[in-house]
């Protein structure tokens, strides 16, 4: 199985990194509150209290969009990635980083 860092270069697209409160839903349990670190066109990096397993069909309310449904693609502790079903168009994608991404000094936008 690669390392984090080999899935990184395997990339579609970079991730921007994002400082976003959601919502995750997976077939085997409640709903739980998440925040989405990193995403790109194409997937997402979250961190929350709910573990999942590689594999695993969820759902991630990506703010603006809507519960985007994708697949469990890596999973460490409380943090996993996810691989979209769909790519996010670009328009929306960009209003999306507009108010979600996070500053070079690691801050929200104010």
């Amino acid at each position: 199985m690669p390392n984090a860092a080999a899935r990184a270069d395997q990339r579609r697209a970079p991730r921007e990194a994002v400082d976003c409160r959601s919502m995750l839903w997976s077939g085997r349990s409640e709903p739980c509150a998440v925040q989405i670190v990193n995403i790109s066109p194409y997937g997402c990096m979250v961190r929350g209290t709910q573990r999942v397993r590689i594999g695993e069909r969820v759902s991630v309310d990506v703010p603006g969009l809507a519960a985007l449904p994708g697949l469990v693609i890596w999973a460490l502790n409380e943090r996993c990635g996810i691989e979209f079903d769909a790519m996010i168009p670009l328009e929306p994608y960009l209003d999306m980083l507009a108010t979600s991404k996070v500053a070079s000094n690691g801050q929200p936008p104010a």
